[in-house]
């Protein structure tokens, strides 16, 4: 691997050797990013129109300074954090004319990558001021000025926002050009700060009208902000967060809802709205597909074309209509369905063997839909006939949970190329709220759901899972209809829902520890000491957790 220091320059190289060591590095750097002594400035200027904020910041401390140097022959360049010029303003001849022979002008780049180095390019790098006097420029072109640049810290965000350099003919640059750009650095630092704070209050403010819903995820992204209610918290990573600050530098934003699939593998739905006035700013207003979340199992047979597909869960999360979904996707309509309790109900014995040669027969999907309620014989049939199924005539085995499968039943699980997990609606409390929304929406959809009432549904274990939330609400839109109103208030509720709890009010950090705890006590059985030791946790401290967050 090629290292900076193992570089050395001779008299062939240039016509002097750098004395200072951060000139000599700096020379290295330049040399290894392909630059040679002889090469120009690009004479094709890019886009820098990204950088108004910065020039509108540095516009009047400049406009000052020239006052002050009214008569020098000194020139003052800005360029923004890529080192890309936004301005040049020149009070003399001399150096105007210089400048305009190397051919310094607005839209040039001066990264030290692209032109070497230069007291412009070379501050981004060392992160502080600089001076580079005529003979320690490394481009020959650059060598008949000497230069003081200074980097320009954004005070809120800390990073860096342009560099600000004092340019004059001479060997050496005048010892009071330092103080100078210090003075102008701090002077355009100072209004960065005051235009952020101002951004923040218009990012604050569309936030704060947009936080009040329980039922949708919302987050605002500013430049230097970032704010998120509890749903959004519990929803997005900091990989997803990523994703959003992408999508509010857009420079071509504008309002639009845009698909995403977190990083947790939930599906969401993004109202994306630009914040007026605030350049890079956006809110976001997240809410979780319809339907029931899924988390992907993938099992070490899996293929890129998936010929078998288990899909599991606690009655009512929706295994079967996400069966039916899944199976939409395949060619062929429609599907032959086994509803295995329906043929036990009915004196029947499922023939498996049957239903694999019709679907394989007519290429069309199979979906055995309660396959934990089979035999050991059916089940080791269908184990068969999972093994030579293609993606052609695929099966689809729905089924109860995985940690609570049997032997036999978890032997057939493992069996198939893919799988999803659904998750009850008591693991979901984060966006419980907005899946209430949208199975509302399914009854009336001119029907809304009050604050209290989504605080009453929060605070329920739904055990009966998607079935019972949507027996809820046809009860209560039948109450609320009555009424002749459009909002469902607690009162409209079942009696045994109008209960809320302080469940419905914790952060989203709480909320998370909750459903981890539910989780750990559901696959301990219930057993405590299990569930504590699962967790990495005493069985004082489970009971106090417990006790914290209403479990």
């Amino acid at each position: 691997m090629c290292n900076v220091e193992n570089i050395r320059f001779s008299a062939s190289d240039t016509e002097h050797v750098p004395q200072r060591p951060v000139i000599e590095y700096s020379w290295r750097r330049s040399a290894l990013s392909g630059v040679r002594p002889g090469d120009t400035l690009s004479a094709e200027p890019v886009d820098v129109s990204s950088a108004d904020p910065l020039l509108d910041a540095a516009r009047p401390v400049l406009d000052e300074a020239a006052t002050r140097l009214s008569g020098t022959d000194v020139s003052l360049l800005l360029v923004d954090h890529e080192c890309r010029m936004v301005s040049r303003v020149a009070f003399g001849t001399t150096v105007e004319r210089a400048l305009d022979r190397i051919g310094a002008a607005p839209g040039v780049p001066f990264a030290e990558d692209a032109v070497g180095t230069n007291a412009l390019g070379t501050p981004a790098e060392t992160r502080g001021g600089i001076a580079i006097n005529s003979s320690e420029h490394y481009l020959e072109q650059l060598k008949s000025v000497s230069c003081f640049g200074q980097p320009i810290i954004h005070p809120a965000t800390r990073r860096l926002a342009g560099i600000i350099c004092m340019t004059e003919v001479a060997d050496r640059i005048n010892p009071l050009a330092v103080p100078l750009v210090n003075e102008l650095v701090t002077g355009i630092a100072d209004r960065l700060l005051d235009r952020s704070r101002a951004h923040q209050r218009r990012v604050l403010d569309a936030f704060q009208r947009a936080a009040g819903r329980r039922d949708i995820g919302v987050a605002a992204i500013g430049d230097d902000l970032q704010l998120t209610n509890a749903m959004a918290a519990s929803l997005l990573s900091p990989t997803d967060v990523g994703a959003l600050r992408a999508l509010a530098g857009d420079p071509h934003q504008r309002a639009r809802v845009v698909p995403l699939t977190l990083v947790s593998g939930v599906p969401v739905e993004i109202r994306v709205e630009p914040v007026v006035g605030v350049r890079g700013a956006a809110l976001f207003r997240l809410r979780p597909a319809d339907g029931p979340m899924a988390i992907p199992v993938v099992s070490a047979a899996s293929a890129t074309v998936h010929s078998s597909l288990s899909i599991t869960g606690e009655p009512g999360t929706g295994r079967t209509t996400h069966a039916l979904a899944a199976a939409a996707d395949y060619p062929g309509s429609p599907p032959v369905v086994v509803d295995v309790a329906g043929d036990l109900i009915a004196g029947a014995i499922p023939d498996i063997p049957a239903r694999v040669t019709d679907s394989r027969d007519r290429g069309v999907p199979l979906i055995i839909d309660g396959a934990d309620l089979l035999d050991d014989r059916s089940i080791t049939l269908l184990a068969s006939a999972i093994a030579t199924a293609t993606s052609d005539a695929p099966i689809i085995v729905v089924s109860g949970p995985r940690d609570r499968a049997g032997s036999e039943i978890g032997a057939l699980l493992a069996r198939c190329t893919s799988g999803l997990e659904l998750a009850p609606l008591r693991h979901r409390s984060a966006d419980l709220g907005a899946l209430a929304a949208a199975a509302l929406a399914r009854h009336d959809d001119d029907v809304t759901l009050s604050g209290a009432a989504t605080d009453a549904l929060l605070s329920q274990d739904w055990p009966g899972n998607f079935v019972e939330l949507h027996a809820v609400l046809r009860e209560a839109v039948r109450t609320t209809r009555a009424r002749a109103s459009r909002v469902i208030e607690a009162a409209d509720l079942p009696a045994a829902y109008r209960t809320t709890s302080r469940v419905a009010h914790l952060s989203g950090r709480e909320q998370a520890e909750r459903a981890a705890i539910i989780k750990a006590l559901d696959r301990a059985g219930g057993n405590k000491v299990h569930a504590a030791r699962e967790l990495g946790i005493s069985r004082t401290t489970l009971y106090s957790r417990m006790h914290a967050l209403d479990v």
